[in-house]
């Protein structure tokens, strides 16, 4: 399990590109009142040499076990995100870079709570959304169509 990352390689010339894939850990979170455990994650990471800087790609995949907002039952979610940025210098605190060198476990502690759902349901328990019956008027107010209200 590889949490950090180097993104500068010694010798890497304008155009060089460098690949890598780490599985890492992740701690629990609570978010929206609810406990969510990481289960898997792990990450793609791509860097481009350019003449002023590194292209950055990160590509995170995480298994997350929460509960069912309708049963309450354990649920596993499969989320994924991402970056495309360029690094002019050593330190991109909204990427979790560091002195050239990616945290990718801060980095996803830091992208999970927008992509966490905040309504969370297990498979087949999905909400039930009412029947669209358009304009229809509900027939117990029918009586006062005839009603004429003037004077104001």
């Amino acid at each position: 399990m590889k949490s950090l990352i180097p993104l500068r390689r010694p010798g890497a010339e304008v155009g060089d590109r460098h690949e890598e894939r780490a599985e890492f850990s992740v701690e629990p979170f609570d978010l929206y009142g609810r406990h969510h455990v990481v289960t898997k994650a792990e990450a793609d990471v791509a860097v481009t040499r350019l003449s002023e800087g590194l292209h950055l790609e990160v590509l995170v995949t995480a298994m997350v076990l929460t509960t069912c907002d309708r049963t309450l039952d354990p649920t596993e979610l499969e989320l994924e995100f991402g970056d495309s940025e360029l690094l002019s210098g050593p330190d991109e605190p909204e990427l979790s870079v560091q002195d050239w060198t990616i945290d990718l476990a801060r980095y996803t502690r830091r992208a999970l709570p927008t992509e966490v759902p905040m309504q969370v349901f297990a498979p087949g328990s999905e909400p039930v959304e009412p029947e669209d019956d358009g304009d229809e008027v509900d027939p117990r107010w029918r009586g006062l169509d005839d009603l004429n209200v003037s004077g104001f």
